[in-house]
């Protein structure tokens, strides 16, 4: 089962000519989730919310969830954009303000 097949390169050889490190740097573009200031939410409704839908543990969620009430927004977290258009969405059916940016 361990034979070498001729046909096939070995699986840490080069790509197309190309170095490891250039290959690394094509990843996805990443963007920043944010929460807004939801002023007529209940701070505990939406520690609650970011807990459910990202995931976070109370402690996370409560520091995230407390910066939007000072400075008005607050990065939740940052990923690819296929996942954060996902997370605007679950956020906006809870009623939450969130947004989007190149991180």
């Amino acid at each position: 089962m361990s034979q070498s097949h001729s046909d096939r390169p070995p699986r840490n050889a080069q790509r197309q000519g190309q170095p490891l490190e250039q290959r690394r740097d094509r990843q996805l573009p990443r963007y920043k989730l944010i929460l807004l200031q939801n002023p007529s939410s209940d701070l505990m409704f939406v520690i609650r919310s970011v807990m459910e839908l990202t995931r976070f543990p109370r402690a996370e969620a409560t520091t995230r969830c407390g910066k939007p009430t000072t400075s008005g927004r607050s990065v939740l977290l940052t990923t690819w954009l296929e996942r954060a258009e996902l997370y605007v969405e679950q956020f906006a059916d809870k009623g939450l303000a969130t947004s989007i940016e190149p991180a």
